[in-house]
């Protein structure tokens, strides 16, 4: 609809004025694996040796990231929580890591030159999404060959965690948008 056609006694009346973000690019990974590794749960811990892990959760205490001259980067601070079984009972055990991570201009869809990149970006969002694990109980902490790696073996268990999630990180600007148009009275009415 033209906006010379509209029935508005003024034009101004006819005007919605908005002001949002538009996406000119993103970059999407699925299953990236953001931790590897092994670690010692002591018995004193958790109040045994830990016989089975129940369930896995991850608060993300930060998820950012820092628009730079010629890349984005990207860190996710996190917590995995982990619900552990010793002795029939349930216990939490948490792991707290780092993820860091350089998108370079090409990487994004579509990729981007250096000139779009300075005058068409202004935002970057970080979504994570799809997070999924594997996790194996690799035996006690103390055992000769000691699948942990201790240099001084202590009484606990060993576990190997890997940790997977899809990142999404979207570039854009803030844009004014103004759009013409009418709202009919009766488009508001209860029924």
């Amino acid at each position: 609809m033209n906006r010379d056609g509209l029935k508005c006694e003024f034009p101004e009346g006819c005007m919605l004025d908005l002001w949002a973000r538009v996406i000119k690019a993103k970059y999407v990974a699925k299953q990236v694996q953001i931790l590897d590794t092994s670690f010692c749960v002591p018995e004193e811990q958790v109040g045994g040796k830990i016989c089975a892990v129940e369930d896995i959760k991850v608060k993300v205490i930060n998820a950012s990231s820092e628009i730079l001259f010629h890349r984005v980067r990207m860190v996710i601070d996190y917590e995995v929580i982990m619900f552990v079984v010793v002795d029939g009972e349930y216990q939490i055990v948490t792991v707290s890591d780092r993820y860091e991570q350089n998108i370079e201009l090409d990487e994004f869809d579509p990729p981007l030159t250096m000139e779009e990149f300075r005058e068409e970006i202004e935002q970057s969002e970080v979504i994570l999404k799809n997070w999924s694990f594997d996790f194996e109980i690799k035996g006690s902490c103390e055992d000769p060959g000691n699948p942990c790696n201790l240099t001084t073996p202590v009484a606990g268990t060993c576990i190997g965690l890997k940790v997977y999630v899809d990142i999404i990180n979207k570039l854009g600007k803030m844009h004014d948008v103004i759009v013409y148009g009418e709202i009919e009275p009766e488009d508001y009415l209860i029924k």
